[in-house]
């Protein structure tokens, strides 16, 4: 770009459409965020630009408020985005809507929602706790209703028939036994099969237990992959394979594997933003193992260490030396975009530490291939 062309897109972004400079792809969406946002402040001066209505759309589907904020997250760098999202709450009054009961219950509880109410969770009032708690626990249900299928499936690739009386997962079920050997109970005249005893298949991996340990950044950039790592937690807690620990952390360690199987209330302990320390994180989740051979930690971070890192690279290798096996998740926002800082990254690649981006499906299929 020269140095002309730069200097214009500069005053485009500063003035808005005022200013005749076409702007593409990321700058596009830049400067519709903000677009949206300060066309309020022209419209209080009485000026004539024309711009989205932030109080406008919640009759029906998302609001205009809740898109706009999760647009600026993946248009802005998280400094940058963290400064738009207070600007919006602060000068423009968005939080009207996370204040009012009677416009929470418009709004179509999904994962979008969700996300908003975590990231300004410590400006919402007690008086609106049941309706906060009601949206959690219905994005929760769902999410796990998706998430449960292909996260369990891994762990029942390797398998043996059995017989059980004892509630096992459906992913389990040997339905060709079941079904040969309860056709003597096919009731012809009502064309239904009542089985008598059903029949599953027991994963070989399960016979030898695992401590995998979560460990899962709660600064502001992370929300969407801390709903689905306090989901996930859950599901894994329910195979026998797995002892399971939950750690989310900024610049404070806190433990929630007392609540491991409860997804909302660890949400709804959540304290968005702040600072980060991963390799405090680390030394913590270093100390609580117990059998390093059949220990995994999974980090889930953006790897932007705000505290030491020269201690996140000693704590790694104090693992690695132990024999724990690490697997390191990177950020993704909604749409499956990655976002983490490189130099650390790059680091921890170089100590032979795997790091990918990936979906909660994958996650579970690497665990399952460790194990095995």
């Amino acid at each position: 770009m020269s140095t002309h062309n730069a200097l214009s897109r500069r005053w485009r972004l500063i003035l808005g459409n005022v200013h005749p400079h076409e702007l593409t792809g990321e700058d596009r969406a830049r400067d519709e965020c903000l677009e949206t946002l300060y066309a309020h402040e022209y419209h209080g001066r009485g000026g004539s630009q024309q711009g989205n209505d932030l109080q406008g759309g919640t009759a029906s589907g998302m609001p205009k408020p809740v898109t706009w904020l999760n647009q600026v997250r993946k248009a802005f760098p998280v400094p940058a985005a963290e400064i738009l999202q207070k600007e919006g709450i602060e000068r423009y009054g968005i939080q009207e809507l996370l204040l009012d009961k009677n416009i929470l219950a418009t709004m179509k509880p999904d994962i979008g929602l969700l996300q908003t109410i975590l990231a300004f969770r410590s400006q919402i009032p007690a008086s609106l706790e049941k309706e906060i708690e009601a949206i959690v626990t219905q994005v929760c249900a769902e999410l796990e209703e998706v998430l449960s299928q292909p996260v369990q499936a891994p762990f029942a690739s390797q398998r043996t028939p059995f017989r059980s009386s004892r509630k096992m997962p459906v992913a389990l079920t040997d339905w060709r036994s079941s079904l040969m050997r309860n056709l003597k109970h096919y009731q012809p005249d009502e064309q239904v099969l009542l089985p008598e005893r059903m029949f599953f298949f027991q994963s070989q991996a399960s016979q030898v237990c695992w401590d995998i340990h979560l460990v899962v950044d709660q600064s502001g950039s992370m929300v969407n992959s801390l709903i689905h790592a306090t989901v996930i937690a859950a599901i894994f807690c329910r195979l026998s394979v797995l002892n399971v620990r939950l750690v989310l952390f900024d610049t404070r360690v806190v433990d929630m594997s007392e609540f491991i199987d409860d997804p909302i209330r660890n949400l709804l302990s959540v304290q968005l933003g702040g600072g980060t320390d991963i390799g405090k994180a680390m030394q913590y989740t270093r100390k609580q193992i117990t059998q390093p051979h059949r220990a995994i930690v999974v980090l889930i971070s953006d790897f932007y260490e705000g505290g030491s890192p020269a201690n996140l690279y000693q704590q790694v290798a104090k693992m690695q030396e132990a024999g724990v096996t690490l697997l390191g998740l990177t950020a993704m926002d909604s749409n499956g975009a990655a976002s983490y800082d490189h130099s650390v990254i790059d680091r921890l690649l170089k100590m032979d530490m795997p790091i990918a981006s990936m979906t909660p499906e994958n996650l579970s299929q690497w665990v399952a291939d460790v194990i095995r």
